[in-house]
Parts: structure tokens; sequence; C-alpha cells
């Protein structure tokens, strides 16, 4: 088992007597086991996701590294994990303290954690979220950046505020929150409401060669496609060959606002493509694991395919192959004479992945085109919307702050949205 990697936490400091709910982000969490503020594990922990847990902070002093441990070990420290244990700051300049709930204690946050990590019902799912927000909301485990208003005209400043930065909902929630009345709207919360589908992180073939410090041990593959990708990877293994690919360690989409442009991929944003390890290939193409080739002597483009250089239980039969080797500045064809190859073609198309047609052909080591594989299974010309595609993984907030915002109703026309 691959070992678990932390990206970030939130919030990255708390009280040095514990009790801070922190949630931790990453690759390969959903073995989690314990969590680490340097040598001391945290009290409580829960485990949302594969890529998120939520640990409760022991009492502490100075700045520790949070760590995360599964059966495949312990994640690697990381500057971007690292949890301040610090008293409240004041409030910017009122110098009064952040407004801290005396009743929620340590104890019962420690025991609603217990509850969230033992539930698995759909019911209980939905009770974990309504507690989850509950605490970040109307607890101090996120404490409130400035005092509660004292009176009506302090009140008013806040509600003429949201109105200024646009945010009606929340502007709904907080008179609802002084009436005393149910809200008009989705109450706010910073897990947000579980998107249908995820990013699952798989172990990536990694063969050795000298790509393979550059190659990710995992690679993001979305929920309802990792079947037929495991499928596909377990085809190879079985004529000899290996699938290295590369990818984000995390998809999120490109922000928007002045000057932000709508990257060529979009489908790259809805987890429809798989990239193959451009490092892999047109170095030395018989020993490389990855190769462009087409049959000797053909004039046919040259297309992707899987070196068959490991023992097989399928194995390949040996053929003559023209293979493109390539530098930054120049590329050249090669003979090669018996030599095992399984083409990438038909294996990634049984599992839905397919390249343009005509294959790109590289003019250098440095153009990568060829190396990726679209899904466009399930998109419907002239009628899916990209706006219901991004919904399927990402968050209503951060489509609306990323350059998509104003393109949710472009319509799939059998290419692209448009």
């Amino acid at each position: 088992m691959a070992l678990p990697i932390v990206n970030s936490i939130s919030p990255t400091s708390g009280p040095p007597g514990g009790g801070t709910l922190v949630t931790i982000t990453g690759t390969g969490l959903s073995g989690t086991i314990a969590v680490g503020f340097d040598t001391t594990d945290a009290t409580n922990i829960a485990v949302v996701s594969d890529t998120q847990v939520i640990a409760v902070s022991p009492a502490g002093s100075s700045i520790a590294n949070v760590t995360v441990v599964t059966p495949g070990g312990r994640s690697a420290i990381s500057p971007a994990a690292q949890f301040s244990f610090a008293a409240p700051a004041p409030a910017a300049g009122a110098g009064a303290p952040y407004f801290i709930d005396p009743a929620l204690t340590s104890t019962i946050v420690g025991s609603l954690v217990n509850v969230l990590s033992a539930s698995t019902s759909p019911d209980a799912i939905q009770a974990q979220n309504t507690l989850m927000r509950r605490l970040a909301l109307e607890g101090d485990v996120i404490g409130s950046r400035v005092p509660p208003p004292r009176n009506i005209t302090e009140i008013g400043g806040y509600m003429n505020m949201l109105a200024d930065l646009k945010e009606g909902s929340m502007r709904e929630q907080t008179l609802a929150g002084i009436l005393g009345v149910a809200s008009p709207s989705e109450a706010q919360s910073f897990l947000g409401a579980p998107t249908p589908l995820a990013m699952v992180a798989l172990a990536n073939d990694r063969p050795p060669g000298a790509a393979q410090p550059s190659i990710p041990t995992n690679v993001l593959v979305r929920s309802d496609f990792v079947p037929a990708v495991q499928a596909a990877v377990k085809s190879l293994h079985a004529q000899g060959a290996t699938l290295p690919l590369t990818g984000p360690a995390v998809l999120t989409l490109p922000k928007g606002g002045p000057g932000a442009t709508v990257p060529a991929n979009v489908l790259a944003y809805l987890g429809r493509t798989l990239t193959l390890a451009p490092q892999a290939a047109l170095a030395v193409p018989g020993a490389d694991p990855l190769a462009l080739i087409r049959a000797s002597g053909s004039t046919d483009p040259f297309a992707p395919a899987a070196n068959a250089i490991n023992p097989a239980t399928n194995p390949v039969t040996p053929a003559n192959y023209d293979a493109l080797q390539a530098t930054a500045t120049t590329v050249a064809t090669v003979p090669l004479a018996a030599a095992s190859f399984v083409p990438l073609g038909p294996v990634l198309g049984a599992a839905g992945f397919y390249q343009a047609s005509p294959p790109p052909q590289p003019a250098n080591s440095l153009d990568t085109a060829w190396a990726t594989f679209s899904n466009i299974t399930g998109l419907v010309a002239g009628d899916t919307l990209l706006g219901d595609e991004l919904l399927l993984l990402h968050q209503p907030s951060a489509i609306a702050a990323s350059v998509f915002a104003s393109l949710l109703n472009a319509v799939w026309n059998g290419t692209t949205f448009v």
C-alpha cells in the first residue's frame, strides 16, 4: 500500500489546550488509523473520504508537523501541514478576543467526532454533515474573526457588508438566525454537499528506468471510470506491459477573474482524461515503457503502445516496427526488429478512453499531445450542459469562483462545449 500524502490542513492554528477540529486534505487517507501532531496523536479522528480526514488537536505548544498514519505507513512531513499552538489573537482594530463559546469543550467535540466516525448509513451521513456544519458555524471550532454584534448598528453593518459582497444566501441566513426562524435557503457548510462522483487515487505503474523518479506514485481516475481503467491495466500486465500515467495530485478548477482564460482541454477538469507519462517514451524506443510505433515500412500515423518487456502470462507475438525517437528539438524514425508491443488504442478504447483521430504526431520530446486519451461516454451532443458535468465532481462554490462560472449553459457539440 502506498504511503498517504498530506497536502494541506485547515485551520493551521489552535489553542495550546487542544480541541481544535482540523481538516486534513491529501490522498490515500481512507485507511487512516492515526493522525500525529509531531509525536502526539490526535485525540479523535474521523475519515471522511480518501482525500479528507478530520482530527481533534491534542494539547501542545509551538509548531507541530501534522502527519497521517495508514497501514501503508506514515505520510511525509510537509511545510503545508504545520499546526501552530497559539492563544487566540485579538480581533482586528477592536482589541477584543475571538468569541469563544464556553459551552463547547474539547470533550464534547471529541464525543461528536466519535459519533461521526462510527456512522455509515445515508441518514447518519446526513446527520454528520449537520453536526459538522453546526460545529463550524455555531461553535468555536472555527473562531469568529470579529466579536458578536453588540447592537443593531453593528448588525446593520454586517448586513450591509454581505449585501455589498453579493452574498445573498448568507445574508438571508443571517436574518433568519437573528429572527429565530427557518432559513429560506440551503445552510452554509464548509464541507459542502457530497458530489455524485469523486476522483480516486489509484496506484500507478512506475516501471524501472530513467523516467521512474518523475512518474507519480498515484494517479487520479474518476470514480465511475475506475473499474474499466483497472481492467485495462490488468490486461496490459498479463501481456508483460505497463501503463505509467501522469496527472495532478488534486483536481481543482482554474480560478476566474480578470485575465483568466478558459483552458483548451475542458474534459480534463471533468475527470474525463487519462494522460500517459510522456517521460516514459521517445528516449530509447526499444527499452522505454511506452513508445510511438507503426508497422515497419508503413505510412500509418505513429500511435502509442506499451512495451511488453516483463514476464507475461499472455505473451505478445514479436513483430517489426518503426518507432519515434525525439529530443527537445528533433524527432527521428528508428527501426525495431522482433519487438513486442501492445497498442494502447484498443486497450484504452475498451475502457472508454480514445485519442484524437488521427493521433497527434509529436514534433519533439516536449510536444505531449499524443499522450492524452479522453472519455466522452454519456455526453449527448446538443443536450449535455457543462454546468451539469461540473457538478458531478465540484462544489457549487468552487464552480462559481472558477473560469467556467459564465459557461455553465455551454452545450456539448460532440467535440467540445460551446
